[in-house]
């Protein structure tokens, strides 16, 4: 099974990408989904939360107050790692149960969506990595208008990740995300059959690994 890793910067089109890949019978999974799970009212994920960051990042029902989380976090590069280091373990084991399983179903090809691969280090977990790429302009721009941010706040969010320039140069392949869905889509149609001829390369040389073993 070809593992491909999607990632991108805030409001590049990764989300877009992904489900694009879904409506054509990909299985997708979503790394901020599992953290999501990670740290549910009454996991171990947000109990280490709470002992770290205190009762400040807890919501009045005792769940994670993710604004709270996100304004320490994005001001704190120490707090962010230090976050990660609680949630990002939990996020990888079911990561990888998952792709067993897809792969006993027989999948061929698997996206896996984290937004932040590069920044934790996760290169090596896939055969391919995609970048959904939009200019930090035009990033800024989405930030500003979709989610009510003033630029000061947008750029502030941007600049607490890796600079999307520096993920595009270090993708293995690159959608653009800067034009209209239709452009995207028929970028995202004619990597996916590049990507299942890489799939059956795979599979031919494990086959040929086994055989020789």
């Amino acid at each position: 099974m070809l593992i491909v890793g999607l990632t991108g910067g805030i409001a590049s089109g990764k989300s877009t990408v992904g489900r694009m890949f879904q409506e054509c019978g990909i299985p997708l999974i979503c790394a901020d989904e599992l953290a999501r799970k990670a740290v549910e009212p009454g996991s171990d994920g947000l109990g280490e939360i709470r002992r770290v960051f205190g009762k400040g990042v807890l919501d009045a029902q005792g769940g994670l107050d993710r604004a709270a989380m996100a304004r320490i976090v994005f001001q704190d590069p120490g707090a962010r790692k230090l976050l990660e280091s609680i949630v990002h373990p939990v996020v990888s084991k079911e990561k990888e149960r998952i792709l067993k399983n897809l792969e006993c179903e027989g999948h061929e090809v698997v996206i896996v969506d984290v937004p932040l691969l590069y920044e934790s280090s996760w290169e090596k977990g896939f055969d391919l990595i995609i970048v959904a790429y939009s200019p930090k302009a035009v990033q800024e721009q989405r930030l500003v208008v979709r989610d009510n941010m003033s630029k000061e706040e947008a750029l502030a969010r941007l600049d607490a990740q890796m600079d999307i320039e520096e993920k595009r140069r270090l993708a293995d392949r690159v959608i653009d995300n800067t034009g209209d869905p239709a452009q995207t889509r028929r970028q995202v149609e004619g990597l996916l059959n590049e990507l299942k001829t890489l799939a059956e390369r795979k599979k031919s040389a494990e086959k040929m690994r086994s055989g020789l073993g």
